[in-house]
């Protein structure tokens, strides 16, 4: 009898155990499942995305009708047939058959299956949610690249932009270095040859007694153009003969308007009243108004140096005088004052004039500067390179100092004096060495 109890209860026990082995993979088959969507859909696209979907998880098509798409998956010698109904709103994916899933109906019509259906449905959930999403996440990707090309684009111009200064910056540091250089190798012979290339420049310039030339730009007369003079013209060619040529002094324009200096006082007619042709050079030469009024003078040469005088003259009357290398030379005769006419009788000599008799009476030059001091090496006989030694020294200090007879050498001892006491000490006669008390 217990025998047969314990017999009973082992079988039920095995039973039951082999009930749960079975049962373990299985679960109810949920034979629809519906997805509601949360915004609804247009249907093209909503039927678009299932397809994907169903491609993505290896399903093939068998069948469609509008709403509907029944589809077969195979894997492994595993079958699935599923069917997808859409609407706007929501899809539902129903269970039509299946092998290899563990599928079956107890005496009850409930049915079981292997728990990878549920798997794979819940991946087909996602697959569709994912390609719904995709149209808004490509748009989000495209916005998102656009931008990274952007930046990309705007990166690589500043990129461009701070390369190309840098180049420029090389450049320029690449310039200023030769540059540098260049002024290096500029030999102490070179800046000789350069301070004598100005001296004999100025040596091709008139070398006129107590006047200064003043280049004025206007006034340059170019190679082939043509001048004309109010009045009568001359030549002077080798052996200088008195004359006098005869004129109207006049004229509203202000020499200060031309670009002359105070000191350099007149009114001139735009036109030269004569023109003075020098063909070959003249040691000496002096030009002197002869006038009841006061008239001025001025003599330009053609590279646009004005000499001007008021009052060099006897009396009131100006005068011009020195050496002229050959050229032409354009000759002003002015007055004084404004809207003032008179005529007026222009003496050309190479006479020097005699020294002014006590009972004549005349003016002082007004404002008289010094001559310049490379010209006055010249004058004096010097070779034009000693001009060099001009630099630093005091205009009026250099010309005492070189009319004294004293080497151009000697005009360091001009530097920084004060005018006055420097000419009065070479004056008397003094070394220039003692031209240091004058500091």
């Amino acid at each position: 009898m217990k025998r047969t109890t314990v017999a009973r209860a082992l079988l039920i026990t095995l039973a039951l155990a082999s009930a749960t082995a079975c049962g373990r993979g299985a679960v109810a088959l949920r034979t629809e499942t519906p997805v509601l969507l949360q915004a609804a859909a247009d249907p093209a696209a909503l039927r678009a995305a299932i397809v994907r979907a169903l491609e993505a998880r290896r399903y093939t098509t068998e069948s469609e009708e509008p709403g509907a798409i029944v589809a077969r998956m195979s894997q492994r010698g595993t079958m699935l047939r599923v069917r997808v109904d859409y609407s706007g709103t929501d899809y539902r994916i129903t269970y039509l058959e299946s092998e290899g899933l563990e599928h079956r109906v107890d005496a009850a019509g409930h049915a079981t299956i292997s728990r990878r259906y549920d798997g794979w449905v819940a991946q087909l959930q996602r697959s569709i949610a994912d390609e719904l999403a995709r149209p808004e996440r490509e748009a989000r990707e495209a916005v998102e690249e656009q931008r990274r090309h952007e930046l990309a684009v705007i990166e690589e111009q500043r990129r461009r932009e701070q390369e190309a200064r840098d180049h420029q910056s090389r450049e320029q540091e690449r310039e200023r270095r030769a540059q540098l250089e260049r002024e290096r190798h500029l030999t102490e012979r070179e800046r000789l040859r350069a301070e004598q290339a100005r001296a004999e420049a100025e040596a091709r310039r008139p070398v006129i007694v107590d006047h200064t030339p003043y280049v004025v730009d206007s006034m340059v007369v170019a190679p082939r153009q043509r001048v004309r003079a109010r009045f009568a013209s001359i030549d002077v060619d080798g052996r200088v003969r008195t004359r006098w040529l005869d004129g109207q002094a006049e004229g509203d324009i202000d020499s200060t308007s031309i670009g002359l200096p105070a000191s350099c006082r007149g009114f001139y007619a735009g036109t030269p009243e004569h023109l003075l042709q020098v063909r070959r050079g003249v040691d000496y030469l002096r030009l002197e108004t002869d006038a009841e009024g006061d008239p001025t003078l001025m003599l330009v040469a053609s590279d646009g140096a004005v000499y001007c005088d008021d009052d060099g003259g006897e009396g009131l009357n100006s005068r011009i005088e020195g050496s002229f290398p050959p050229g032409t030379y354009r000759v002003y005769v002015g007055s004084y004052r404004a809207g003032e006419s008179a005529r007026y009788r222009l003496l050309v000599s190479a006479e020097r004039a005699e020294a002014p008799r006590p009972d004549v009476a005349r003016r002082a030059p007004r404002d008289a500067p010094p001559a310049p001091c490379r010209t006055v090496v010249i004058e004096m006989g010097h070779n034009p390179v000693q001009g060099m030694h001009c630099d630093g020294a005091e205009p009026r200090c250099a010309e005492a100092l070189l009319r004294a007879g004293h080497s151009p050498a000697q005009l360091l001892h001009c530097r920084g004096v004060e005018p006055a006491c420097a000419v009065a000490s070479l004056r008397a006669g003094h070394s220039p060495a003692q031209l240091l008390h004058c500091r």
